[in-house]
């Protein structure tokens, strides 16, 4: 392809392929990292994003070289049969992550609109929020399919990235003239122990979820628009998450003596009790966004699964299944199995990528990885 039109055109596809992928890690995250990390790290926070992004990162690699390597042997029939059933087992267990996933972030959607206006939680109203939510995005996907996801998936995502820079913005110019001030004071280290706080780490697996949307879009875009789409996704996504924890960190409840902030609106009030509402609007969408990220990767996973996933199948299928967990499952709950599942499929992949590259180095590295992984798939523990 040389360049021109030809060129600017492949970035714009490139950026459109990139929504999926972002939608679902904002979503994943955004929302619950900043109290995760106060809970088990206090003032070195952003030591903890750090780590999350780095190894999400490096599974990142894994993903991308299924897309690069091994589509292509599947697809002409080169590839041997144990790397291809472990395939096909990776995108049963993904299917499954994705289904608890979308209970997950529509589950958290709901708490914030509940807590701005009721001042409180209602596990009740809670889970038929989250419910009405997936009906109507199942409705979409069966009426519209993934056009009309995607659509969805964009307006919410430029919402949300602008309402993202304006809080992160509001926090660092208020956290730098009161903390100059004397007014505001770093959050001391909670007494968690380096293995408890490991062990949490490894239990928000799922606040990086997404980029390994690109696997089941296959077709839409092409393997190297996937691809770099996965990387954009993931540097975006490790800017905006590390950036915050940053900006966020003088404001934790556990800094000023209010206790440990169980919500983000807990640290919003702190700062910028004006941000309150533009936060619920943004929680709403990011979790709506990215439940219907995960719902399109879903879909397009289970028509590669079996042969009479077709029509509206999938889509009722994976519906069924998210309203049962939305509306029976503690949230809690819900995010420590979903990072279970996410790891487990992590381990998997990392394993058919280390089946099929090249050099000891790269094996070596793929296999650590699905070690580290099934070791948070065995010993994660939940957030709260």
């Amino acid at each position: 392809m040389s360049g021109g039109p030809a060129q600017r055109l492949d970035r714009r596809t490139v950026l459109r392929a990139t929504v999926t992928p972002l939608a679902s890690i904002l979503g994943s995250g955004l929302l619950i990292i900043v109290p995760v990390l106060e809970g088990v790290l206090g003032r070195w926070s952003v030591l903890g994003a750090l780590g999350v992004v780095a190894v999400a990162w490096l599974v990142g690699i894994a993903v991308r070289h299924g897309v690069r390597a091994i589509e292509p042997r599947a697809a002409d029939g080169s590839l041997d049969q144990t790397t291809l059933r472990l395939e096909k087992l990776a995108d049963a267990v993904i299917v499954v992550a994705y289904v608890i996933s979308v209970a997950l972030y529509l589950r958290i959607m709901a708490q914030y609109v509940v807590q701005l206006t009721a001042g409180g939680s209602d596990g009740l109203v809670e889970r038929i929020i989250a419910c009405g939510a997936i009906v109507l995005i199942v409705t979409i996907g069966v009426t519209r399919g993934f056009s009309g996801l995607d659509v969805l998936d964009r307006i919410s995502l430029g919402v949300v990235l602008a309402l993202t820079v304006v809080l992160g913005a509001t926090l660092a110019a208020r956290g730098g003239v009161d903390l100059a001030g004397g007014d505001l004071r770093l959050p001391p280290v909670p007494e968690e122990g380096l293995w408890h706080t490991l062990l949490v780490l490894g239990g928000i697996v799922i606040t990086v979820q997404g980029f390994e949307t690109v696997r089941y879009l296959a077709d839409d875009y092409d393997g190297p628009t996937r691809i770099r789409a996965s990387q954009v996704a993931q540097v975006l996504a490790a800017v905006i998450y590390v950036g915050f924890v940053v900006v966020a960190t003088p404001f934790m409840g556990l800094g000023s003596g209010d206790g440990a902030d169980a919500t983000l609106i807990d640290i919003t009030q702190r700062a910028a009790p004006l941000l309150v509402l533009p936060l619920v609007v943004s929680a709403v969408l990011s979790q709506f966004s990215a439940a219907t990220a995960d719902t399109a990767s879903a879909d397009g996973n289970l028509r590669g699964l079996a042969s009479w996933m077709k029509g509206p199948r999938p889509f009722l299928v994976s519906g069924a299944a998210a309203l049962t967990l939305a509306a029976t499952v503690p949230t809690f709950t819900i995010v420590a199995v979903a990072s279970r599942a996410f790891a487990l499929y992590y381990a998997l992949i990392c394993v058919t990528a280390l089946r099929t590259c090249e050099g000891w180095w790269r094996k070596a590295g793929f296999g650590l990885l699905a070690l580290l992984m099934l070791a948070i798939a065995a010993l994660a523990e939940p957030a709260g």
